[in-house]
């Protein structure tokens, strides 16, 4: 039976291209298409640029976006690895960084929050973190200047230590591109700390 696209297919849709226009960045930083092409071959290719509706197995679209997701997080641990034996960890954390800042400046003209409510609404369309119905995000407190938000289980470092790497690269990674993301929409008071029951984000603006 044919499924019906709801708005929230949009949104992770949205999320998804976010993190695999992150491994294009990677890519062509640091010149390794050859990496691309073997984990391509491996788990598949990324979501193309057509319309979602005429990509998406109207079939399965659960199914068809969990697999996407599930690529993207295998290629990029896949890079994140290379690039680190050819240069070193401070430059996967570098290049987060600026993908964050060109991100925030591409998209900043339609980016509109007045308070930290409408803040998390905007960051949770951006954060690809598992699917939908996991429900990994969620607002702790928010006013017109503050927000705070967790995520209840880090559902990405796994694919990391597949990898070898350290067990902590993703979310130092993801502190990078956060900082750097948000100064550029104009937030420079940010933390994020990891505890034994969830990932907690802080920013003040």
């Amino acid at each position: 039976m044919k499924e019906k696209l709801a708005p929230i297919h949009f949104i992770q849709h949205n999320r998804i291209k976010i993190q695999e226009n992150l491994e294009a960045f990677l890519i062509d930083l640091f010149t390794l298409q050859d990496i691309d092409s073997k984990s391509i071959t491996v788990y598949g290719p990324r979501t193309t640029d057509e319309p979602l509706e005429t990509q998406i197995d109207h079939d399965n679209i659960h199914g068809w976006l969990e697999s996407h997701l599930i690529a993207n997080e295998n290629r990029l641990s896949i890079l994140s690895k290379e690039i680190i034996n050819k240069n070193d960890e401070t430059a996967l954390h570098l290049a987060h960084a600026e993908y964050g800042k060109r991100l925030a400046e591409s998209i900043k003209e339609d980016v509109h929050f007045s308070n930290g409510q409408e803040l998390f609404g905007y960051l949770n369309a951006v954060l690809l973190d598992g699917m939908p119905c996991d429900k990994i995000n969620s607002l702790v407190e928010a006013n017109d200047h503050h927000l705070v938000w967790k995520s209840k289980e880090d559902v990405h470092s796994k694919y990391y230590i597949e990898q070898a790497l350290p067990e902590d690269l993703f979310l130092t990674l993801r502190k990078s591109f956060l900082t750097s993301f948000l100064q550029s929409i104009g937030i420079s008071d940010f933390s994020m700390d990891t505890t034994s029951e969830a990932i907690v984000y802080a920013a003040d603006f």
